[in-house]
């Protein structure tokens, strides 16, 4: 076996690869964007198989461990005081950087692999679940940019469409935009004409069509005319754009919601207050199927990032928002929180007043809920049991008595 050590920052992906005999096969330095880690696994790959490579990488730094474990590596998270006493007990001088990290961490792995508990892939079927719900955000993060694009240049160029539909991003809207690319063409259709059109698409909203005729003649902001033959190729190439994500996204929610359906835990998914046709999947996406995967909660914490980091010092305390993390993972969890409150989650919608009633933040009191989702779904997953809500209550009550009495 071959062993790993990978230390990042924000601008570079540090990595050294040796054997247990202490030969360096390969190190350098690569990008920390996507390409930087194809990068990193085609030289790694050159050396031996991806299952004969152990990395190991600290785990409060975790963002790139699911990609490692897709990849096929062995993940191994270090402890990051365990990695900063090894290094000094190396070094009496104490020296720091990239480098020398990189260097420690690989070091620790290769004396230290048999004592180490690796993190252990996911089944494949869920690995594609992952795969698809990220794939999923993807398009959607893409959609609504060309959506913001498309509604600032009808603000400026053509704003007699902005209301004219129910949504700029609905099919019948695009397909009316991309026959009509300008204002004066739009302005310029007859009642009948615009009826007829409507009536051929199978519009089904009758009740609005009167009021959408009316508005041919309506005042509206002018646009000089040289203005709108300019952005009209524009706006025809955002209209079908968004009519390719929109048919992009419907195939891929299609595919996503088979995959979950085809899953044994999809039933247990189903019963979290909040978690919808799209939510559902994406949950068992972040917590797979081994029921080992994890060390413990803490360690999900930190990969999902529903735990803040702490720093201290001395007497110096300080407890910071977590930006080293699993971004998908977080992003799902925290909708997970808002969903289940507006469901009507009776402990969600509490701790949320209690927390937003000492002046913590919105987005903060939804990261907190978010971290005991991540506890409740893990026991959840381990005995394969549906959700209940009054069974969750009463382990709080009787937690609370607990301490309560410890207290006394």
């Amino acid at each position: 076996m071959l062993f790993a050590g990978i230390d990042w920052s924000d601008e570079s992906l540090e990595f050294e690869l040796r054997t247990g005999d202490g030969d360096v096969l390969e190190e350098g330095k690569v990008s920390t964007k996507p390409k930087g880690l194809i990068e990193l696994f085609n030289r790694l790959d050159r050396h031996a198989p991806a299952d004969q490579i152990g990395i190991a990488i600290e785990a409060t730094r975790a963002v790139w461990i699911q990609s490692l474990l897709d990849h096929g590596f062995t993940v191994y998270p270090l402890h990051p005081a365990s990695v900063d006493s090894f290094r000094k007990a190396r070094s009496a001088a104490g020296s720091k950087s990239d480098k020398i990290d990189r260097r420690t961490i690989a070091m620790y792995l290769a004396t230290f692999c048999a004592e180490l508990r690796p993190l252990r892939p996911d089944d494949p079927a869920i690995v594609s679940l992952r795969l698809a719900c990220e794939d999923r955000l993807r398009l959607v993060e893409e959609h609504t940019a060309k959506v913001n694009a498309l509604q600032a240049m009808l603000k400026q160029y053509c704003p007699f469409f902005l209301d004219f539909f129910g949504s700029i991003s609905s099919r019948i809207a695009l397909t009316f935009l991309q026959a009509f690319p300008t204002q004066n063409q739009m302005r310029g259709l007859s009642a009948r004409t615009l009826r007829a059109w409507l009536k051929r698409r199978k519009y089904p909203h009758r009740r609005r069509i009167d009021a959408m005729v009316q508005r041919l003649t309506a005042p509206v902001l002018h646009v000089a005319d040289h203005l709108q033959v300019a952005k009209a190729p524009q706006l025809v190439f955002l209209a079908r754009s968004l009519m390719t994500l929109n048919e992009a996204i419907e195939r891929q929610d299609t595919f996503i919601i088979e995959q979950f359906n085809a899953l044994p835990e999809s039933h247990w998914v189903r019963s979290i207050p909040g978690a919808g046709k799209v939510l559902a999947p994406a949950v068992l996406a972040v917590v797979g199927r081994d029921p080992e995967r994890f060390n413990g909660p803490a360690q999900a914490a930190g990969l999902v990032g529903t735990a803040p980091v702490t720093f201290a010092s001395g007497k110096s305390k300080q407890v910071r928002f977590r930006r080293s993390c699993w971004k998908f993972a977080r992003r799902t969890f925290q909708l997970l929180a808002e969903q289940s409150r507006l469901a009507g989650c009776r402990w969600v919608t509490m701790l949320y007043d209690r927390l937003r009633a000492s002046q913590r933040g919105h987005h903060e009191a939804l990261r907190a809920i978010a971290h005991k989702w991540l506890k409740i779904i893990l026991a959840m997953k381990r005995n394969g049991t549906p959700y209940d809500e009054s069974y969750f209550i009463n382990s709080q009550t009787r937690h609370l008595s607990h301490t309560d009495a410890q207290g006394t």
